[in-house]
């Protein structure tokens, strides 16, 4: 047997969830799909997939092949690579994922000049707050935010963000001077997720735990309810930054400021990127 036979079908199978989708996906017909994953379980001696009339999921023996199986993929696309790098222009598609606003405000913007510059480039783009797995899902690029937690991807740092606790001109007027840390603990402080909020101390990294009357996941809410004079708040400067310029917050406990935080590009241990991952990525570290 061809020793690649039904491989990309399993894939495609196992990532859209159903035959149907994998035919679509592969561009031919779930007849050909599904003989292509039995004769692969048939080679290799064990079934890969459990099918009923309503559900399909992986075995235990799918979920340990799926994530070689995609690994061989990638070895194939980097021989390939290999063979027209360099000199040729960026093309094919690129899978990449960012984090919801920062990925709204900055990256896809730049995404969008990139592909105006290289027309023969297609992105498929994932908004989201969660950190995908890129081997598993076949993500080719993420934009992660701070510090880095899987260290088997690689990594190009892309810019830096740095976090700001701001209040309105009139909150301040109305509750006297922010000078010391410790004058948090009588303000009303905007909260996110975080149950603390970040500083340095005299060079030591700090973690204080604040309280307020509005907890809210989104940043641009707390922002409008600083800008409102509802209380205090700490965001990343690219929320603020324009409030800033328009004077409608001012910056307090400058001198506090934690360390900034790195914007990376990371992509899966591939030993060849692709001519046109390598250019967005050279692209997004020029421009931000």
């Amino acid at each position: 047997m061809d020793r690649w036979s039904g491989l990309d079908e399993f894939v495609a199978v196992a990532t859209c969830g159903s035959f149907t989708g994998a035919a679509q996906q592969l561009d031919t017909s779930v007849a050909q799909v599904s003989r292509r994953v039995k004769t692969l379980e048939s080679e290799l001696g064990y079934q890969l997939l459990t099918r009923t009339t309503r559900n399909l999921a992986l075995t235990p023996e799918g979920q340990i092949f799926l994530g070689h199986a995609r690994l061989l993929q990638h070895a194939y696309e980097d021989a390939t690579a290999a063979l027209r790098q360099r000199d040729s222009e960026p093309t094919g598609k690129i899978r990449l994922t960012a984090p919801v606003m920062y990925g709204e405000q900055y990256i896809m913007p730049l995404v969008h000049q990139f592909m105006c510059r290289f027309p023969s480039v297609t992105v498929e783009m994932e908004l989201t707050n969660a950190q995908l797995d890129l081997v598993e899902q076949g993500v080719d690029l993420a934009i992660r935010i701070g510090q880095l937690k899987d260290s088997s991807l690689h990594a190009k740092r892309l810019s830096q963000r740095r976090t700001l606790v701001c209040v309105s001109p009139e909150y301040l007027q109305q509750q006297g001077p922010i000078t010391s840390i410790r004058d948090l603990a009588r303000q009303n402080c905007l909260l996110g997720n975080a149950q603390y909020w970040r500083f340095m101390d005299h060079g030591v990294e700090r973690h204080v735990k604040v309280t307020g009357t509005l907890r809210c996941n989104s940043g641009w809410a707390l922002l409008d309810a600083a800008k409102q004079g509802l209380g205090v708040v700490q965001l990343p400067h690219y929320y603020v930054q324009d409030a800033i310029e328009c004077k409608e917050l001012v910056t307090v406990l400058d001198d506090f400021t934690p360390k900034e935080e790195g914007i990376w590009a990371v992509y899966p241990p591939r030993k060849y990127l692709s001519t046109a991952i390598r250019a967005l990525i050279d692209f997004l570290a020029q421009s931000l």
